[in-house]
């Protein structure tokens, strides 16, 4: 592991993807600690993905919002691209779910209505996520939920966009994939809702709708099939999440909320999405820390 990179001191390793690596960095001339993402070397020579890596940056460097991760720097040492972001210290809620497996229904809510905050601050700049899921959503230790990595983001005033993305090509992580996608069909809000339905349905049942192994049968699932009933897998589920859940994860985006403005104004009045998120860490116990 590198010690250093720019003016920036590497402390630690936090994960590896399929473009490159995240370090927890440090910046001694603000006292602050970033979290630093790097291109793969094997990546860094080649444009295509130099620019895909970049337009993540700059993607989520235009967007000012108190529920998306910001961005600090872009930079490049030696051959190493990186941008430097905000640290979350925190977990992913996908972090949670290993853990605990499901969320009460306050909660879920709370997290939903955070995370459709910071859609809806990217979606009145013109940049759909595509790749809403639990991995990107990020949980601070007070309880603040940050939208996380756009780097499949697709910006609609971004020229560049139709060289990195072809019409029809299969973009996001399938499971979350709404019908439109499945079908090589326009991407715009009403797919993150979509996607993000799906979280909230994960995050009150521990499941996700449809989990068939194979990626083809899944995504003829998401197309063809109903929705399970939410209350067959957790019955605590009142009835304004059901219809608040039922109305994201409509088949055909002009029956969804149509933005997340319109999401937020109903969660906003469910009593169970107003106030702080409290969740509670669970202790880490040995068999975690291998």
């Amino acid at each position: 592991m590198t010690s250093k990179l720019g003016h920036y001191d590497i402390v630690d390793e936090l994960g590896r993807g399929g473009m490159g690596v995240v370090y927890k960095g440090y910046e001694p001339a603000l006292g602050r600690y970033v979290a630093i993402k790097v291109l793969s070397s094997a990546m860094a020579h080649d444009p295509v993905f130099v620019e895909r890596f970049l337009r993540e940056a700059r993607a989520m460097a235009a967007l000012s919002d108190p529920h998306i991760i910001q961005i600090y720097f872009i930079g490049q040492d030696e051959d190493q691209v990186f941008f430097a972001m905000e640290f979350i210290d925190g977990d992913s809620l996908s972090g949670w779910l290993k853990r605990e497996s499901k969320l009460p229904t306050a909660e879920a809510l709370k997290i939903l209505l955070q995370a459709s905050q910071g859609l809806a601050a990217a979606h009145a700049e013109g940049v759909i996520h595509r790749d809403i899921k639990p991995g990107n959503i990020m949980i601070n230790n007070r309880g603040v939920v940050k939208v996380a990595d756009f780097g499949i983001a697709l910006a609609s005033n971004d020229i560049s966009s139709s060289k990195l993305t072809s019409t029809g090509a299969l973009v996001g992580t399938p499971g979350y994939l709404p019908p439109e996608v499945c079908l090589g069909k326009a991407v715009d809000q009403r797919s993150d809702i979509f996607a993000l339905g799906i979280v909230l349905f994960e995050t009150l049942t521990g499941r996700m709708p449809f989990n068939d192994a194979s990626p083809l049968k899944l995504m003829l699932e998401i197309v063809e099939s109903d929705i399970p009933d939410i209350r067959e897998f957790n019955p605590d589920v009142d009835e304004e999440t059901v219809r608040i859940l039922g109305r994201m994860l409509e088949k055909n985006p002009s029956e969804r909320y149509q933005s997340c403005d319109e999401l937020n104004a109903d969660l906003m009045k469910h009593p169970q999405a107003i106030g702080m998120l409290t969740l509670k860490a669970k202790p880490v116990d040995q068999g975690d820390k291998a």
